[in-house]
Order: C-alpha cells, then structure tokens, then sequence
C-alpha cells in the first residue's frame, strides 16, 4: 500500500505502481524515508518531505554535485503543493549506528578533511555567486540566531548566553576571516554516515550550508565517544593527518570549539522555534545541548 504522503504523486511518479515492498526509515512530521523494493528486484531510497524539509533536491543539484562531493545519486525529483518527493540510489543499508567500530569513525573523519578541501577549492570557480550567496550562512546571522535565543523563553535569563554574546562576536569574525568558506553538512552524525566497503558516504544534504565552521567535526567526535568510546584525539588526529592544509592541533582545537558553539547555537535556535514540533521527542534534547554549549562557551573564554 502506498503511504499517504505519496499518494498526491500517484498519477505523475509511475514508478509507485512498481513498489513491491515499502520499508519505513524515518518518520516525521515534515520527513518521511521509505527503502522500497521494485517488483523487478531493484531497490530505491524514496523521501517525502513537507516545507522547508522540500529543498533537499535543490541542495544537491546547487551545491553537493558541482562541488564533486560523493554522495547517493538522484534518479528523479517531483515537487507538489509545498512538497516534495525524491527517488535515490539505496547506497547502502549500515551506517555507523548499526556498525560503530572505531576505524568507520577515523574515516569519517578523514572523509570529512577531504570534502571540506574540495568544497572550499572548487566553490568560487565551480557556483554562480549568486548561488554561494543564498547558501552562505555569515558570522552576523550566527550572531542573529544567538540574539533569538536570548530573546526566547527558554532562555530569556541564561547568563552563559548573555556572557557568550559579548565575548563570540569577535571569535566569530576571527574565524572568517581566516578560514575559507566550505559546505557544512550539518548533521554529520552516525545515522547519516553509510559504510561502503572501507569507505563512508555521508547521506542526507537537506540543512547544509556554506560557513568556514567546524561543527560537524564537534558533531563526529561526540557521536564518536558515544557510540564506542573513541578519544577526541584519535579523531583529531585522523582529520589532520588526511587534510592538506598545515593545520596545528591548537589551531584545530580553537576551529572545533567555535565550530561546536555554531552547530549548537543554530540547532538549539531551530529546536525552540519550532523544531521540536517537526521531530517528535526532540525538546529532551535541549538541556543536554544547552549543557554542552555551557561547556563550550567557558573553554573558549
């Protein structure tokens, strides 16, 4: 039976017709992921997505292809009334949740060096500007999300916060200044890291962006230690010894704790506008991030 999402497609994606079997991935509000196997055999990564969960397809074709960054690949797009469906390649059914050995998290990282070198070498000769524009997200917009929080309930009286908005503003100039803008995925965690033979594909484009930031780094190594227990350090390591560019372990450190204040002031920002409508569960997550951001802000003082 064809899940309810899709049915508005029914006349125009023949290909739902062909579905033998429908495997439920994720399931939200805004984002629904189904594994489907063709009458032929063959199998196909489906998603639905509702608003602003509908730019996915854009991401790719704009930012993730030109820049040659591996990734699964589009079969086709449909978009309807404030939605949007995508037929994908299945790349591979364990991801780093399923198998969270230590070496698939060292390639993660080193996977992470190379696809930040190539967006950052390819982006101004490979984007229209316009493009690299409308994607970049610019150290006044962090500092505009961090306003938001301040002025939110959850917030309104946090003085880590109010601390942070005085002393980030000139770390956050700092670092783009100095480093060159590249593609952020976002949510580079386990769940959307699949396992290739020796090799990770990082799956699931639809929030990046572009920004010198390292907070998918900061994202890595905390699902790192969650997952199996490996060091911050192995992973640093692994990141330096793959990228190219001269990159001291105190400059990487600094870049890993800004980079983490970034990632966690714009989720945080998205959870307590709205986000936690989208994902069901999700407002338990906010004291650990806030926790985490706490504990940020006082290393980077």
């Amino acid at each position: 039976m064809i899940p309810e999402c899709f049915s508005a497609y029914r006349s125009f994606i023949p290909m739902l017709e062909e579905v033998a079997e429908w495997s439920l991935l994720r399931k939200w509000s805004l984002s629904e992921v189904y594994r489907v196997t063709l009458k032929s055999g063959d199998t196909r990564i489906m998603k639905w997505g509702g608003k602003e969960m509908a730019v996915e397809s854009a991401i790719y074709q704009q930012l993730v292809y030109p820049l040659e960054i591996k990734s699964p690949y589009i079969y086709d797009f449909f978009e309807g009334d404030n939605s949007a469906v995508m037929i994908m390649e299945d790349a591979g059914i364990e991801n780093l949740e399923q198998r969270p050995e230590p070496e698939y998290f060292l390639e993660a990282a080193r996977e992470l060096a190379r696809l930040r070198e190539k967006a950052s070498e390819k982006l101004e000769i490979t984007i229209p500007s316009s493009i690299i524009r409308s994607y970049t997200v610019s150290d006044e917009h962090f500092l505009a999300l961090l306003d938001d929080l301040i002025r939110s309930h959850h917030f309104s009286e946090n003085r880590t916060l109010s601390s942070l908005r005085e002393t980030f503003p000139s770390e956050l100039k700092k670092l783009y200044q100095a480093i060159p803008l590249t593609l952020v995925h976002h949510d580079y965690h386990a769940k959307n890291l699949l396992i290739q033979g020796e090799h990770i594909l990082p799956i699931d484009w639809s929030i990046a962006y572009l920004s010198p930031h390292l907070g998918d780094l900061y994202c890595l190594i905390t699902e790192a230690h969650a997952w199996c227990n490996l060091s911050k350090d192995h992973i640093l390591s692994a990141y330096i010894n793959e990228s190219r560019t001269d990159l001291s372990l105190e400059q990487l450190n600094w870049q890993l704790r800004i980079g983490g204040l970034c990632w966690l002031i714009k989720t945080l920002r998205w959870l307590v506008y709205g986000g936690t409508d989208t994902i069901p569960g999700s407002e338990a997550w906010i004291p650990d991030l806030m926790n985490d951001l706490e504990s940020l802000a006082e290393e980077s003082i």
